[in-house]
């Protein structure tokens, strides 16, 4: 299915709730499947090369009747879609919401095996179909932004080098998306779209060999199929989708949502070592889940109000980004050997003999240990003495009904993910937080941020660490707005 468009062609995702467990890839990815040649609207189960006379579940069927009724409707525009359904020459997955953690693991999968297979599928057009159970409810902005951060995952669960006939910049006119060293042309498709072609009762990624439209181009076929497609295009919704461009005009990634992107528009999806390792502008990497395996020189994007957990081994340079300013973040950490041993304030305090730490100081265990030494800091200004927000902090303090995100609860979740008790978490260190004392009273007051957008700290890891980072969720600390927060692994 293609729009026969390679002509050149941060929702930030629905989190696992919190503590939800990460599904392991074996129990999500069997759902796979293969039109049965005699009996086309049933499907097949593939495991690998292995084809099994298991029918279908029934909402994998389901889903499978709805994709073929849309494409093998007379209106539908896409002639390459139509050969690839009446050859039987697609495959087709089932899997949880886009871009969650089981639903990458299943894909990656699967998409290797088809793509292993492709020269056994003899016909002009195959293609991947990926069905997804969720989201249903997003706009265009919403499903662009899942797709990029479902396609940024795969990537990142991708070992094989990019296809070397396309471009690995999203931003050139030459890109194409690559996966197991095969690049692609994507088609996405959902229940918002505002084109017809591309609105379908559940989200969907459609992944179209590139080498297909290669042949075709070579034979002289690809222009008169591509004037079919349009004219047909035409005739179901008045006008020619104006997100389509010729290849070679534009980069094709600007056609993979089906919305009309911004003349200003930059895909967010980021290349394995693909930038210079500094801390200005690039795209980021929307974070999906509570976990994430953090790749070096990828930088990551902690939504408004969460947070999420990951490991980061000794020697290991952490860069905290606060991207458009005014914004703090909570870290808390415990030594991956024993949880019990964790970031302690009090010892930080005493052996730096001063309340605001900078560079060149160290954070101390509870075991008196260090954990991570402070480099490189725009802002000089953090707190050390307050504990992380909480559910009963909002209910006392500010008479709130218990409800109110909480940076306690956002490193909860995802720290219970690595066998970190609630119990454990003490107070933080909180960055680009601004908290003063009266000297004669005490009193504390807590003022801005003094982070402006751009501004970074970084962290040397001296033990291997379990490590919780949140945007924090509280108004009064964040100037009365809630952004979100960046962070990466620097790159050495």
């Amino acid at each position: 299915m293609s729009d026969l468009q390679p002509d050149s062609a941060m929702v930030d995702l629905p989190a696992f709730a919190p503590g939800s467990p990460i599904p392991d890839e074996a129990e999500v990815g069997a759902r796979c499947y293969r039109p049965d040649p005699g009996h086309p609207e049933r499907l097949l189960r593939v495991d690998g090369d292995e084809v099994a006379e298991t029918p279908a579940d029934l909402t994998a069927t389901a889903m499978h009747g709805a994709f073929r009724a849309f494409v093998l409707d007379p209106h539908y525009p896409c002639v390459g879609a139509r050969s690839a359904v009446h050859n039987n020459s697609y495959r087709l997955g089932v899997y949880d919401a886009l871009g969650s953690p089981g639903a990458t693991a299943a894909l990656a999968r699967d998409l290797a095996a088809f793509t292993a297979g492709l020269d056994d599928i003899d016909a002009a057009f195959a293609t991947f179909v990926a069905l997804f159970a969720g989201p249903q409810d997003v706009d265009e902005e919403a499903f662009e932004r899942a797709l990029w951060a479902q396609l940024q995952a795969l990537h990142e669960a991708d070992p094989a080098p990019w296809d070397p006939a396309v471009s690995s910049d999203p931003d050139d006119p030459h890109f194409s998306f690559s996966y197991a060293g095969t690049a692609f042309f994507i088609v996405g498709l959902h229940p918002g779209s505002a084109r017809l072609s591309r609105r379908f009762p559940w989200p969907a990624l459609v992944f179209n060999p590139h080498a297909q439209f290669e042949r075709l181009r070579e034979a002289g076929k690809y222009e008169r199929m591509q004037a079919v497609v349009r004219d047909k295009d035409r005739a179901l919704q008045g006008d020619i989708n104006p997100a389509l461009d010729d290849f070679g005009g534009d980069s094709e990634a600007r056609q993979y949502s089906g919305r009309l992107v911004e003349p200003d528009w930059h895909p967010p999806f980021h290349v394995r070592g693909g930038e210079a390792d500094e801390p200005g502008p690039r795209q980021v990497v929307a974070i999906a889940a509570p976990t994430v395996e953090p790749r070096p020189g990828v930088r990551y994007r902690i939504a408004a109000q969460s947070g999420v957990a990951f490991l980061v081994e000794r020697g290991q340079v952490l860069r905290i980004v606060d991207p458009h300013g005014l914004q703090v973040c909570d870290l808390y950490s415990v030594w991956r050997g024993q949880p019990r041993e964790h970031l302690s304030s009090g010892r930080s305090i005493d052996y730096a003999d001063r309340l605001y730490l900078s560079t060149g100081d160290v954070l101390y265990s509870n075991r008196e240990r260090p954990m991570w030494t402070i480099g490189r800091d725009d802002v000089g200004r953090h707190d050390l003495v307050l504990t992380p927000c909480s559910p009963e902090m909002y209910r006392r303090l500010r008479g709130d009904d218990g409800t109110h995100p909480s940076c306690h609860e956002n490193l909860r979740g995802p720290l219970a993910a690595f066998g970190v008790e609630a119990d454990s978490i003490g107070s933080t260190f909180n960055i680009f937080m601004d908290v003063r004392f009266d000297p004669s009273t005490g009193k504390m007051t807590i003022g801005p941020p003094a982070s402006a957008a751009g501004d970074c700290i970084e962290l040397r890891a001296e033990m291997d660490m379990i490590v919780g980072l949140t945007a924090c969720s509280s108004e009064v600390t964040n100037a009365g707005s809630l952004k979100p927060i960046d962070f990466e692994i620097v790159a050495v």
